[in-house]
């Protein structure tokens, strides 16, 4: 989901190798953790028998929220998760349209996972997703054969045929020197101090070094003091490119996706990411993203094939939730439509109370959880904290300390907008016998559209057969223009007549009406700015902020080594220092769940380290 597009050359795929995103502020080693449980056949962490049974409150129904839930199940523990909205999946948001006999799915949230991410392989495969999957169609890739550059007036079409295939129509030069002056032996990111190359060999799976990991890494903030650095500013004082260098590669990027939305960020957000290959090699997941946390939710650990407590194998975490939430909302036990607006720690007994408002029918009760992980966008908190009277004011505000609170209040959130049209068939594989070119190409454009992709799910062995295109998607100002106009005009999104005008203009030959299944049924949009229960799409840190996000994702290390430790823990993708990635999102949900053990007296199980074990010799410098 994140802003960054993928590249096609000097990626770890194209080189023959397999990376692990080790993320250079914390290289704890998640992917090999998660497969050597499995090995053994126990779950992530041990906790006592006095702890078996414990009632632990995850709020959010995301990524993190389900993964956390789930393995607190596996724990033998009971996990209960509330869920603010009326679907499952936070910012994984998949929407089936089209005819029934032939769906195409609209990802209005996350739609590419990267290989290099073992966490969320690790769960994709426990889910037998990976089975259902195939690359990306990203921009100048393989998967998406041809790709379109509108770009200042002129329109560029290139294909992507393999190594070593005739292909009459190669992408430009001036883009592959982009790429090149990058990625290159010679490029920008193989200088000193960057060490690009160095970088990737440090993260090779099953032989990954942390210690030059952080040699490097760390060297970029307390040498270099880059934290202060924006991506405009690098390439301008430090890569030294022209402003037409710049304008060209924030509209094409590797000839992939432009960059110029990302521009304003930190240049450590856009490193971090190009590091661990989290931007290329991206799988579409044929099945819906949302079906990660669904699953998670409704599978027990016996289907999933999990060892687990043996009260718990056969439970799944609906089962568990509703069991709790039926006893305070017997109208309505669901796990969905259940806002936390207040939380508040019980000194006596190291417990947390929450008051859950269920909002189809206004009533609200405080529920005792002996922990609880949070999962939503950090800033929802400070949010909440304001509602009530000045006594839940302070009792919220107790939760942490100062500087926390300060790290919570500047999260700085990417704004993003996807408007989607499924179609009858995937029209655009068509070739014109006059030029040989294909009929409609992934799209990438300086005018109103922006980002435009083509899915086919025709090689799914699920129901969702059918095909679809992404009009438009687009990030920060990029994605305000869709804001405050009419929702619909004539039966149709507006904002989709608006960009099927500038496709039309892009390709004349092509009336993408002739191909568009019929009415609203066939459309979907999202603002993320403009959801309610959210407050953008995904983090994404200024110049400076480095030490907030330190604090935030530090926060699950508060109290480990005291007699009463903390048990209110932050997660999700917001917490995570590569936000926008599913990645991130998972990856803290694990080191919550070690934070819950440790509260129950547990920790890890005898020949393995968790995250908590691992701090002293990982954690991120303080700047």
């Amino acid at each position: 989901m994140s802003a960054i597009p993928s590249r096609n050359r000097y990626t770890p795929k194209t080189r023959g190798a397999d990376i692990t995103a080790l993320i250079p502020d914390f290289p704890f080693d998640y992917g090999n953790f998660l497969e050597t449980a499995k090995s053994k056949g126990t779950p992530l962490f041990e906790i006592p028998a006095a702890g078996k049974g414990k009632k632990v409150l995850v709020v959010g129904a995301g990524a993190s929220g389900m993964a956390a839930a789930y393995e607190l199940l596996r724990m033998g523990l009971h996990p209960v998760v509330v869920e603010a909205s009326d679907r499952i999946g936070g910012r994984l948001n998949s929407h089936h349209l089209g005819d029934v006999s032939n769906q195409s799915i609209a990802e209005l949230g996350a739609m590419r996972f990267p290989m290099s991410g073992k966490t969320g392989m690790h769960y994709f495969g426990k889910l037998g997703m990976l089975s259902n999957s195939a690359p990306f169609p990203n921009p100048g890739s393989e998967s998406a054969v041809s790709t379109v550059v509108d770009y200042e007036g002129e329109i560029t079409y290139y294909e992507n045929r393999g190594e070593g295939v005739s292909n009459p129509f190669p992408p430009p030069k001036e883009y592959l020197e982009l790429e090149d002056d990058l990625f290159g032996p010679n490029g920008f990111l193989n200088e000193d101090p960057i060490n690009y190359d160095d970088f990737q060999r440090a993260l090779q799976a099953g032989n990954t070094n942390w210690e030059e990991i952080k040699k490097i890494w760390d060297a970029l903030l307390i040498t270099h003091k880059w934290d202060n650095l924006s991506f405009y500013s690098a390439l301008v004082e430090v890569a030294k490119w022209d402003t037409k260098k710049i304008n060209l590669f924030g509209q094409i990027g590797f000839g992939t996706g432009g960059w110029n939305t990302d521009y304003p960020n930190a240049f450590l957000e856009v490193l971090r990411v190009l590091y661990t290959g989290l931007d290329v090699d991206h799988q579409l997941m044929y099945d819906g993203a949302d079906a990660l946390p669904q699953g998670l939710m409704n599978k027990s650990p016996r289907e999933l094939g999990d060892a687990s407590d043996s009260v718990t194998i056969d439970a799944t975490v609906k089962e568990l939730s509703e069991a709790i939430l039926g006893i305070y909302f017997s109208n309505n036990p669901s796990v969905t439509q259940k806002e936390v607006r207040h939380l508040h720690r019980n000194m006596a007994d190291n417990t947390l109370t929450a008051s859950i408002t269920d909002t189809t029918s206004g009533r609200q009760q405080d529920i005792v959880f002996d922990a609880v992980i949070y999962t939503p966008h950090v800033r929802i908190l400070d949010k909440f904290r304001h509602y009530g009277t000045p006594e839940q004011y302070k009792q919220t505000t107790a939760l942490f300390g100062p500087r926390t609170w300060e790290a919570i209040e500047y999260t700085h959130y990417m704004q993003s907008a996807k408007i989607f049209m499924a179609t009858r068939e995937a029209f655009w594989k068509e070739r014109d016998p006059l030029d040989g070119k294909q009929k409609m190409s992934i799209t990438l454009s300086d005018r109103l559209t922006r980002g435009t992709y083509l899915v086919d799910y025709v090689n799914s062995h699920g129901n969702d057969k059918g095909s679809g295109i992404f009009l438009s998607y687009t990030w920060n100002d990029d994605s305000l223009k869709f804001l405050g106009d009419r929702e619909n005009e004539n039966g149709l999104l507006v904002h989709a007549n608006m960009c099927r005008q500038v496709l039309k203009d892009i390709y004349p030959k092509v009336d993408l009406a002739d191909y568009a299944v019929s009415g609203n049924a066939g459309e979907a949009e999202i603002n993320w700015e403009n959801e309610p229960l959210y407050l953008g799409a995904f983090k994404m840190n200024l110049p400076g902020q480095y030490e907030y996000q330190r604090i935030l994702f530090s926060q699950f290390m508060v109290g480990v080594k005291e007699e009463n430790p903390d048990p209110m823990v932050l997660a999700g993708d917001d917490i995570s220092w590569v936000t926008g990635w599913v990645e991130g999102a998972l990856t803290t949900s694990i080191n919550a769940v070690n934070k819950v053990a440790v509260v129950f007296g547990g920790g890890d199980f005898s020949g393995s380290e968790g995250p908590i074990a691992r701090w002293d010799d990982l954690k991120p410098v303080i700047i």
